[in-house]
């Protein structure tokens, strides 16, 4: 038995004593739990904050403030520069299919901590740049949205696998709050922050509040993060190729050795991938869709029940939060014995997508706040259900490069979703335009 005594101190708010480890060393065959963590072991509350302010990023290059973007750019639904403006938007999409795998080699040479740092600071940058150069400054070209977007979702694909693998050592309880800062993150800025612009603030200081908190996401993960760079949570963790508390096997490597690891996670990468899909296509294609200064809940024909451009879309915000915020803290409450329990969620999380998908396909108002809370509860499922079983079954040797896999196969899904959404926005306007949808300007 490997036990020890650890300390953590986050944050200055408290120091929590507790046993760490204590795991017999025995090989493990596929399909085996790979790595125990005590249940009792204290959740770290503080570490959503880094999801948080990263998320808040992310959420700014799908969300609202995409379409108040392009608005400000003079970009409108049609034309040479709208299809340009859709594909450099896609351009998140590509920076975190880049990043996920591509981390490994790029930043090879950093501990996946270090790694967390410099991926907070693409983010930074990448939600700087409409603020300052298009909101503030004005200028109108478009190659500012490649960048921006580019380094966000560079960003956000080395953040993402590598953050998730570096606090794996601090218990299960620690990640099922981390991984709750996604949902936040969106919330805050689609639910908070559209309600802020509807009574006047400037779309620009949103942006601004977002990059001024990321620095402060990184302190909070310095701070949290201090035993694991003592070494007094997991020491090798601050070495090149380590990340959760053993050893991590590099890239080439988990792929010659894939068969201890991949059939275990090919239901999940899978699950990842259609969801995201739904879920990188119907927010976007709402907010072309519904683009009138109101919005008729009951139809496109239909003005008896009309509710402000951002009050519907703070709603469906709300909507977005907690179909992906409760739904994962489903599987972590759950007790499930084997595979078969987590396939049944992955079915049942891909049907939630494509029920979604197929209501926002109707173009009723009403049904698309439906649909959008359908599709993230879909997503919150394989989230919180990966994450589980990951932690639980994978050989721990390879949590890094299953996360890694993980996210990169989802991205894959994101990028058809993103190429797409003109198409199937297209598609549900049936090119007409409507007193208050499916206008051809922003």
């Amino acid at each position: 038995m490997l036990c020890r005594a650890q300390t953590l101190s986050c944050c200055g708010s408290r120091h929590a004593d507790y046993e760490m480890g204590c795991v017999d060393e025995v090989e493990f065959l596929p399909g085996q739990m790979a790595l125990v963590m005590p249940d009792d072991l204290p959740p770290v509350r503080a570490l959503i904050l880094p999801m948080i302010c990263v998320f808040q990023g992310y959420a700014c290059m799908v969300g609202p403030a995409q379409q108040k973007f392009k608005a400000e750019l003079g970009i409108g639904q049609s034309g040479q520069a709208a299809l340009i403006f859709t594909q450099a938007a896609v351009f998140v999409h590509y920076g975190k299919l880049v990043a996920r795998l591509g981390h490994e080699v790029l930043l090879g040479w950093l501990s996946p901590i270090s790694r967390v740092y410099v991926a907070m600071g693409f983010v930074l940058v990448g939600t700087l740049i409409p603020p300052f150069f298009v909101f503030d400054l004005h200028d109108r070209w478009i190659g500012f949205v490649f960048v921006s977007y580019g380094l966000a979702g560079i960003g956000l694909g080395v953040f993402e696998c590598t953050f998730l693998a570096v606090i794996t050592p601090m218990g299960k309880l620690t990640k099922a709050w981390a991984i709750m800062g996604a949902p936040l993150g969106f919330g805050i800025v689609n639910i908070l922050g559209l309600v802020c612009t509807t009574f006047g603030m400037p779309v620009s200081l949103l942006y601004w509040y977002i990059v001024c908190l990321i620095p402060a996401g990184m302190f909070v993960f310095w701070r949290c993060s201090v035993g694991l760079q003592a070494g007094d949570m997991t020491a090798a963790s601050i070495a090149p190729g380590h990340g959760s508390g053993v050893p991590q096997k590099n890239l080439a490597a988990s792929l010659l050795e894939c068969g201890r690891w991949l059939p275990l996670v090919l239901p999940h990468l899978i699950a990842k991938m259609l969801v995201n899909f739904v879920m990188e296509n119907a927010t976007p294609v709402n907010y072309y869709v519904y683009n009138a200064d109101q919005v008729p809940l009951l139809g496109p024909d239909s003005d008896a029940v009309l509710w402000r451009h951002d009050i519907f879309f703070a709603v469906l915000g709300v909507c977005v939060l907690l179909g992906d915020m409760v739904s994962r803290r489903v599987p972590a409450s759950l007790t499930l014995a084997g595979p078969s329990s987590y396939i049944a969620i992955l079915a049942a999380a891909v049907l939630c997508s494509v029920l979604g998908f197929y209501l926002e396909s109707l173009a009723v108002a009403v049904l698309a706040l439906v649909g959008i809370f359908l599709a993230f509860w879909g997503n919150g499922l394989v989230y919180g259900a990966s994450a589980k079983f990951f932690d639980m079954s994978v050989p721990k040797e390879y949590n890094l490069v299953a996360y890694s896999m993980w996210c990169f196969l989802g991205d894959v899904g994101g990028i058809a979703g993103g190429v797409t959404v003109d198409i199937v926005r297209n598609s549900i306007c049936g090119g007409k335009q409507y007193a208050f949808q499916c206008l051809s300007h922003n």
